[in-house]
């Protein structure tokens, strides 16, 4: 039974009496172990000594210590039969101690009582035979020696009587023989405190084990309740032997089916995945070796769960191998986990396509195979076209699915081989190898293909959404390797400039044109610093009567190197690199200085750039610009692109509302060019439409733009709005758009730009001649 059965180590303050009480029931069970040999030896001897010494006179006596050896014998030996019999108590009772030592002292007064009642009368073979019995009767104390006091309790009463009776005789031999018994006895007393202190320490010691074991038990007991992990043993064969309750339940099967199972068989990988693992691990146990952290996908009930186990081999005596003991844990929530953290770290978390990061690591991939093999492949980058109207018309949802519905079609429509990535916002890239890069008319019909692709409508929330896409493409080697996404960028850089919702191939003339541009930029940034833009102006004049009813103005750089820029190469770059507001806002600021000073107040228009309508306080700058030099509101008409209100927006419609508070006069550009819509008519103010040139260039031969154009005349003039047609050159077009009903006509046949210093002269030549009309 184990001693700590009732001891509580959580309770300090009980631990060393529980010690104490635990130390004399031991002692007392191995005493009363050995009592009823020696009960039964004394009880002989008692009863021999009354028969030996049995004479006239001595009859009492002898009956009385044979009587009392057998009474208590069999109170003796009923206690130790009781003893083992009940339940090992948790100490001893004071009383039942001073029961027990009654015996042995009573055991002591009749063995002593010997002495005195038969050496003095005795010769010498009795008292040599009775000196013999004394001795005989002190070491019996042997028996319980565990206990001293109670030993003591017995020794006494022994050793004083006999010392007594023997002194008494005044013999010396008796006085020896008693001396001798003192020694003796007083030996016996040593022993016995030495082995009652060795009793003690194995007690104390077996205590301790057990509370250790005790508190290990709790302790696994604890973790196997309430942790992940589990333990797991084998035998010599490597078939379970500890079967626990968290791992019958991780395993999801019964104890009886998990003991003796193989270890290999409960380990027994699901997929390839976790081939090399449990090939490691059946490899270290082959070898007898220790395992750490082998990671294992294993099938539990048809649900793929993941197990990370350690285990390390058992080793008896040094030398023989018993088994394999270890731990492990089901860690599938923290591996789905980290496994999406990795895929998420790797992919795009809205079309869950391969993010930039990703892309990059395949590019680089790509350049090592064709380095190693020679195996050649192609980058396209992709760009939708007028996504952003999308997410701003239809809401950022719309857009999400929008990006969600390109990214399936491009996955389904170039197949498993091929790399879609989604490197930001709408910006996508391709990555082809093998057959697909090799030939350059394959590529050509996969560009084609996904062009086409992306041009069928989206169905997204109850409509149909159109976009383009423009693609650029790079080829490895050819086109380089390192260098290869940029060369493919600058490839669609080239496609969107050249019309949008096209492809084009990368040619080595695009890395000028890119370096010239990025000067020109540079360059751009220093001219706004340093003043060097001017303002040209454009007469507007009457279709009838050819009288001068307004100017344009026109931006121009004369660059200190390259002379005159284009205002077609200068203006597009200003957009790319932010610069266009504050371009714009000088070409406000200078038209309103300049019209002042006229000597004819007839107005000037402003081409606004649709970066500068959405991206500064236009309202704010015209405010200022007028207030600033005094010119009437009536007198600046503002030129706007359809695509700067594509969207109507509240911001876009808070716009249009504080110019229209401010009194100046609003015009629509290059109507026709681009998503002309009724609707723009009907829900904005416009005084003016104006006809793009690219419909007056053939009149009047063209019968197609002869019809555009008169339908535009025909709108504009049932809606109350002039109309301006632009880019005419000669008296035939001058005739033909006067025939269709335009109001204002612009271009060559009536005079080039001219700097600002030149209109007041003009404007006064053409007042002398009754050429100037105020009148719209």
């Amino acid at each position: 039974m184990a001693l700590l059965e009732n001891v509580h180590p959580a309770d300090p303050d009980s631990v060393d009496e529980d010690l104490i009480q635990l130390v004399r029931v031991e002692q007392l069970d191995m005493a009363l172990r050995l009592a009823p040999l020696s009960i039964g030896l004394v009880t002989l001897g008692l009863i021999f000594l009354s028969w030996l010494f049995w004479a006239p006179g001595k009859e009492l006596y002898l009956s009385a210590l044979a009587f009392s050896a057998v009474v208590l014998a069999a109170v003796s030996l009923t206690y130790c039969k009781r003893w083992r019999e009940r339940r090992r108590p948790d100490g001893l009772a004071s009383g039942e101690v001073l029961k027990i030592r009654a015996v042995a002292f009573l055991y002591g007064v009749i063995i002593g009582s010997i002495s005195p009642m038969i050496y003095l009368e005795g010769d010498d073979r009795v008292r040599l035979l009775i000196a013999a019995a004394v001795a005989g009767a002190i070491g019996n104390c042997i028996t319980i020696s565990f206990m001293p006091a109670l030993a003591i309790t017995y020794i006494v009463p022994v050793v004083s009587q006999s010392f007594v009776t023997l002194a008494a005789t005044g013999e010396i031999f008796s006085i020896y023989v008693a001396v001798l018994e003192v020694f003796y006895a007083l030996f016996m007393s040593f022993l016995t405190l030495f082995l009652s202190a060795l009793v003690h320490k194995r007690v104390a010691a077996q205590v301790n084990l057990e509370r250790e074991q005790a508190l290990t038990n709790l302790l696994l007991n604890d973790f196997e309740e309430s942790a992940n992990d589990w333990l797991w043993e084998t035998d010599d064969d490597m078939r379970l032997r500890h079967v626990s309750d968290r791992l019958s339940q991780v395993a999801a099967r019964e104890k009886r089916l998990l003991k003796n199972m193989p270890i290999t068989e409960l380990f027994t990988p699901e997929g390839e995945d976790g081939a090399e693992a449990f090939a490691r691990l059946c490899e270290a146990v082959a070898a007898r070796r220790a395992f750490r952290d082998v990671l294992l996908p294993v099938s539990i009930e048809g649900e793929r769960r993941w197990w990370l186990v350690s285990g390390k081999p058992i080793v008896v005596g040094n030398s023989r191998f018993s088994g394999y003991r270890g731990v492990g844990a089901d860690i599938t929530i923290k591996k789905q986990a980290e496994d999406r953290l990795s895929f998420l770290v790797h992919h795009d978390a809205l079309t869950s396509l391969p993010n930039r990061v990703c892309f990059q690591q395949r590019l680089s991939k790509a350049a090592v195979d064709l380095y190693a093999k020679g195996a050649p492949f192609a980058a396209l980058c992709l760009d939708l076209d007028e996504f952003k109207s999308v997410n701003d018309t239809l809401g950022h949802g719309a857009g999400d699915k929008l990006l969600q519905g390109v990214a399936q079609r491009l996955t389904k429509l170039l197949g498993p081989k091929a790399v879609v990535a989604r490197l930001a916002g709408d910006e996508y890239a391709v990555l082809l190898s093998g057959a697909q890069a090799c030939d350059r008319e394959k590529l050509t019909t996969t560009c084609a293909a996904i062009v086409a692709e992306l041009g069928v409508p989206f169905p997204i929330n109850d409509a149909l959404v159109n976009i383009g896409v423009s693609i650029g493409v790079a080829v490895a080697p050819q086109d380089g390797v390192q260098e290869l996404m940029r060369r493919a960028d600058l490839a669609l850089y080239q496609a969107k400039r050249t019309g949008k919702n096209a492809y084009r191939f990368y040619q080595a003339d695009m890395d000028e044109e890119i370096i010239a541009r990025r000067a020109i930029g540079a360059d751009l940034q220093v001219a706004l610093e340093r003043g060097d833009f001017l303002l040209y102006f454009q007469p507007l004049v009457n279709a009838a009567t050819k009288k001068i009813q307004g100017f344009e103005a026109l931006v121009r750089w004369n660059h200190p190197e390259r002379g005159f820029v284009s205002p077609g190469e200068f203006i597009p770059i200003a957009e790319e690199i932010g610069a266009i507001s504050s371009l714009g806002e000088w070409v406000i600021e200078e038209a309103c200085r300049v019209a002042a000073t006229w000597p004819a107040p007839v107005p000037v228009a402003v081409n606004i750039s649709p970066i500068q309508f959405r991206h500064s306080d236009l309202p704010q700058i015209v405010a200022d610009a007028l207030e600033r030099h005094g010119l009437p509101p009536h007198r600046l008409e503002l030129e706007l692109t359809e695509s700067a209100f594509l969207e109507s927006t509240p911001a876009t419609q808070k716009i249009l509302h504080r110019l229209a508070e401010l009194g100046v006069r609003l015009s629509l550009d290059d109507f026709g060019t681009g998503y002309s819509s009724l609707s723009y008519l009907r829900r904005i103010a416009f005084h003016k439409i104006k006809i793009d040139q690219s419909f007056v260039h053939n009149l009047p031969d063209d019968e197609r733009d002869m019809s555009i154009v008169r339908a535009i005349v025909d709108i504009a003039t049932t809606m109350g709005v002039a109309t301006i047609a632009e880019g005419v050159e000669t008296e035939d077009q001058s005739r033909a758009l006067l025939a269709q009903g335009c109001h204002q006509l612009q271009g060559y046949l009536f005079s080039r730009p001219v700097p600002a210093d030149q209109v007041p002269a003009m404007l006064a030549t053409a007042s002398q001649n009754k050429q100037v009309s105020v009148a719209a």
